[in-house]
């Protein structure tokens, strides 16, 4: 799925992305202060930053702190819900003119890009030496309760672990540490599961009948309810 396409719809879509977007572990920090070196003077850019979700885990924050977005209303709302990080456009894909870097954030952004490879070699550039990049993206599995049901609605190429591992190795990184991250998110009905999917841009990539759509719906919500509503699951590589 093109970048520009993403994009366009979450820029659209901006109060559907807060609300329905899963968030990240609040251990990340702690792990990356007490087993990876950062600290809260080092120099900071966080790639496609969304509204800032990650950002403001990081904070507060001594040094500089470099936050991008590529959609105009992400940035707005991103400097309002975190106006501690330095905003500014950036469309990831492009070569990123800043400071070098001590840190680079880039999280649930790859996944969308069609050569994520190239990407990642530029990314390389703009460390400083000794710099370190954490990178979070989707993995298979990812609502993996509407693809059993659903299989033609596929919304990306995924890529698994060793792919990803081998795309960072190969742009020049050395990884570290890794592990799989999994979450739940909860909604009413599998209708509104669906609206939520299309309104963070995971809408798939083929159109379904509407026939077709509705007895997946159904069964979804046959073999995925709880008393609190229908799950969905969320998974991805942190590096």
């Amino acid at each position: 799925m093109p970048v520009k396409d993403a994009t366009t719809r979450f820029s659209s879509r901006v109060q559907d992305y807060v609300r329905y977007r899963p968030g990240y572990p609040s251990d990340v920090v702690d792990l990356l202060r007490n087993e990876c070196g950062l600290t809260a003077d080092s120099i900071v850019a966080d790639i496609a930053s969304g509204t800032g979700l990650f950002t403001r885990l990081m904070q507060p924050w001594n040094g500089t702190y470099t936050a991008t977005a590529a959609a105009p209303k992400m940035v707005a709302l991103g400097r309002a819900r975190c106006p501690a990080a330095r905003w500014q456009m950036q469309d990831a894909r492009e070569s990123i003119v800043i400071t070098p870097m001590d840190w680079l954030f880039a999280c649930s952004l790859l996944q969308w890009l069609p050569e994520p490879s190239v990407v990642l070699q530029n990314w390389r550039k703009i460390l400083s030496p000794g710099g370190q990049l954490l990178l979070a993206v989707l993995l298979p599995g990812t609502l993996g309760e509407l693809q059993a049901i659903l299989p033609e609605a596929k919304p990306l190429d995924w890529h698994d672990a060793g792919e990803w591992r081998s795309m960072v190795e190969h742009a020049g990184f050395t990884l570290e540490r890794e592990q799989i991250w999994a979450q739940q998110s909860l909604h009413a009905n599998s209708l509104e599961l669906l609206r939520a999917v299309h309104d963070m841009g995971l809408a798939p990539r083929r159109t379904v009948g509407v026939g077709r759509l509705r007895r997946a719906l159904r069964e979804y919500d046959e073999k995925s309810c709880t008393p609190t509503g229908v799950r969905a699951t969320w998974r991805a590589w942190l590096a």
